[in-house]
């Protein structure tokens, strides 16, 4: 599985959370299957939430790290 479906599977499980968390390790790889790249406060939009980098070792979340 790569980083987009893992994401697209998250984005279900909680469709109310308004952001979603990635490790740090693959925020850059999410960004480039996506095509975009990171506004100015470090986030993405994608499926109408709001996506970032939830630092090193961390687990895809949607509670802040």
């Amino acid at each position: 599985m790569d980083v987009r479906q893992l994401v697209d599977i998250a984005c279900e499980e909680d469709p109310r959370a308004p952001c979603l968390w990635l490790p740090s390790d693959l925020f850059p790889e999410f960004c480039a299957a996506i095509r975009q790249r990171p506004n100015v406060v470090g986030a993405v939009i994608y499926r109408n939430k709001t996506i970032r980098d939830g630092g090193p070792y961390s687990d895809i979340t949607t509670r802040r790290p």
